[in-house]
């Protein structure tokens, strides 16, 4: 290899070696807060989980506060952009939003440190910044405004069936609901709420998942 290609690929492997231990850090710290919570959390907690020298954390994040907010941005934008995938080929708003929570919940079943982190973070300030609650509030707008079911202002009715939805979390990771049942039934329970009828329920929670469940694990 010439001294120019040397010269070259240098950046390029510092850049790389750079965001693996960026992203080392962002797993440990879903980890580390998964189990303990963010307030608990120390920032020398995620440097050990993440097999990383303490002093290396500050070339990444400004501070604790600074990670949280990564991880939990990187975590909800993954899981939005595998709910979008499932839900872009399907017109009637209802179902969608039942497709999302189903597809939503799926995850949680088989990523318990992801729930348990979420369930950790939900009262973090500036929620609303995150894609999860976003891409939730669109959803439920969508169904107003077509009419599709009659309930008041979706400002509002976000804040019962986001905070039904977390509940619900929190009793699949504690094994009070059967994994099996759990995507069917929370996304019935957010119709239940909403005022769709009970036989248009059933028909919606039992239409097949338009994604495969790996594809939503991957």
């Amino acid at each position: 290899m010439s001294d120019n290609l040397r010269a070259a690929e240098a950046p390029n492997r510092w850049i790389r070696q750079k965001q693996k231990t960026r992203a080392r850090l962002i797993s440990a710290a879903l980890s580390v807060m998964a189990e303990k919570g963010a307030d608990a959390a120390t920032i020398n907690d995620i440097t050990e989980a993440a097999d990383v020298g303490f002093g290396s954390f500050y070339n990444h994040f400004a501070s604790k506060e600074d990670i949280i907010e990564a991880a939990t941005n990187e975590l909800f934008e993954t899981l939005g952009v595998k709910i979008d995938v499932a839900i872009e080929s399907i017109a009637d708003p209802c179902a969608a939003l039942a497709t999302a929570i189903r597809a939503f919940v799926t995850i949680m079943t088989r990523r318990k440190e992801w729930a348990r982190f979420i369930i950790r973070i939900s009262s973090i300030p500036g929620y609303k910044r995150f894609g999860i609650y976003a891409r939730l509030f669109r959803d439920i707008q969508r169904i107003h405004t077509a009419k599709r079911l009659q309930f008041p202002d979706p400002n509002i009715v976000i804040y019962a069936v986001g905070g039904a939805i977390l509940l619900m979390v929190t009793a699949l990771v504690e094994g009070d609901i059967p994994e099996a049942e759990a995507p069917q039934r929370i996304a019935a329970m957010v119709l239940r709420m909403l005022g769709e009828k009970e036989d248009d329920i059933r028909t919606i929670v039992a239409l097949p998942l338009p994604v495969q469940e790996a594809d939503l694990l991957m």
